[in-house]
Order: structure tokens, then C-alpha cells, then sequence
């Protein structure tokens, strides 16, 4: 596979499973504005991984999601944290720590990742909606 094509496969994998995240931990939240952030946050996701769909198909390659069980086991794990404690804080701190996760590995992604074409712009976009979202979600802590 080559490389830029690898790359947009972890912008679409990366998105779609901020997407899976943000469903699993929405049905938990009762805070308003919470919720419109993480919704917010779900549609740069929903761009993101559409973007990185259509560079791909300009490409001749298909993109290829989340492990459904895998999805499954994110969905499985934030429902038990939350059946505990589901109060705002506790949400934006399992977001935040999904968010660094991505951060870091967008960071190593990019930097084995040297070209400046439209798979890096799309890759550096993730990370800024990745760093973003850490922000935003700070004041839920």
C-alpha cells in the first residue's frame, strides 16, 4: 500500500472511532453543553473520515473502518465506567484521554510521514480537532 494511502487509512480509522467513542459516552450525557460540544465534535469527526473516504476513492483505494469487535469493546468499556459515574466530568476526562491517545499517535503518523500533499493537510487537520477537542472538554473536568 503506499504510503499516502496508509495514512488517510488512519485518518478514516482514527475519525470513525472518535465517532464511536462520542456515541458510546452521548447516551450518558445530561449535561446540555456538554452535549453540544461532543456533538459538535462528532460532526469534525463525521468530516474528517468523509474527506479521508473520498482521497482515498480519488486514489482507487476503499476505506476499511474500526474492527466492529473492537468498537464493540470501546462501546462495552465506557458503558461500565459510566454505569458508575456518568457526571460531565467523568465523560470529558474518558474523552480527553481518547483525544491524547490520538494526539500522540497523529504526532508518530506524521512524523514517519515527510510529504506535503493532500493526505499530510488531511492528518494535520485530525490532530488540530484532536487538540481542540481537549481543550474545549477542560472545562468539564
Amino acid at each position: 500500500m503506499l504510503p499516502e494511502n496508509e495514512l488517510l487509512q488512519y485518518v478514516y480509522k482514527t475519525a470513525d472511532m472518535g465517532v464511536a467513542g462520542i456515541e458510546a459516552v452521548l447516551e450518558f450525557t445530561t449535561n446540555d453543553e456538554l452535549k453540544k460540544v461532543l456533538r459538535d465534535q462528532m460532526s469534525e469527526y463525521v468530516c474528517c473520515r468523509a474527506q479521508a473516504e473520498q482521497l482515498l476513492a480519488a486514489r482507487s483505494d476503499s476505506s476499511s473502518g474500526v474492527n466492529p469487535i473492537a468498537k464493540m469493546s470501546a462501546q462495552a468499556m465506557a458503558t461500565g465506567k459510566l454505569l458508575i459515574d456518568s457526571s460531565a466530568s467523568k465523560i470529558a476526562e474518558m474523552t480527553i484521554q481518547g483525544n491524547s491517545m490520538g494526539v500522540s499517535k497523529t504526532l508518530r503518523h506524521l512524523h514517519d510521514y515527510p510529504n506535503n500533499d493532500d493526505a499530510r493537510r488531511l492528518t494535520e487537520e485530525l490532530l488540530r480537532i484532536e487538540q481542540s477537542n481537549i481543550e474545549q472538554l477542560k472545562a468539564f473536568l
